[in-house]
């Protein structure tokens, strides 16, 4: 995924996570004056009790007050750690999803190049062995799909038709059901790579999702 995009949703998701810990702060302290006011009430009623109060009575609204903000502190708590999972599970999409189309665009160049579904196969699941390394996961992880499709189609001898790779891979996604995530990478930095004529359209095979 671009970092740029990370760095972006982090401090997009910072401001709320900082204002739920402040709302926290305050119950925290709320809770601390409702235990004074109960400490309080029971060292008057044990060394100094005041006609006609009705210590039991004080003391048991003060009770339902501490029950009632430590359900509001619970409740901020999990509401906290839900929308935490959510941002990790939303960005863990996205990693997935950025990787997934360009996996889909090089095999789309391998299918394309290739003079039978027999090489089609081969090359394919060369691209996704190489694809598994460790230096070329990196580049795909750091780099726009375009930037590193580009790359590796320079690096492993296939035709730096960028554009043309990308939606191939966009309508396998489609096929697929994967849905692109809200701050998808925008195409328009890098111009339409020209596609040969009478080119085929051979569609790349689904993932292996098990």
């Amino acid at each position: 995924m671009n970092k740029a995009q990370t760095d972006s949703a982090t401090e997009a998701s910072a401001a709320p996570q900082e204002e739920r810990a402040a709302d926290l702060c305050v119950v925290a302290e709320l809770v601390e004056i409702q235990m004074s006011i109960a400490r309080a009430t029971q060292r008057e009623a044990l060394q100094a009790p005041q006609p006609g109060v009705d210590y039991c009575q004080r003391i048991a609204t003060v009770s339902r007050a501490v029950r009632l903000t430590l359900l509001l502190k619970d409740k901020l708590s999990r509401q906290a750690a839900e929308k935490r999972k959510a941002a990790a599970q939303r960005e863990a999409a996205q990693e997935d999803w950025h990787a997934l189309r360009v996996r889909l665009a090089m095999m789309s160049a391998a299918s394309e190049v290739s003079k039978d579904e027999e090489e089609a196969d081969r090359r394919a699941d060369e691209v996704c062995e190489r694809l598994e390394r460790p230096e070329v996961a990196e580049l795909v992880e750091a780099s726009r799909a375009e930037v590193a499709v580009a790359a590796l189609c320079r690096r492993w001898g296939y035709p730096v038709q960028v554009k043309q790779w990308l939606e191939m891979a966009d309508e396998a996604l489609e096929e697929l059901g994967f849905i692109p995530p809200e701050d998808g990478e925008d195409d328009e930095d890098d111009p339409p790579e020209p596609r040969p004529a009478g080119a085929g359209r051979r569609k790349p095979r689904p993932p292996d999702t098990g």
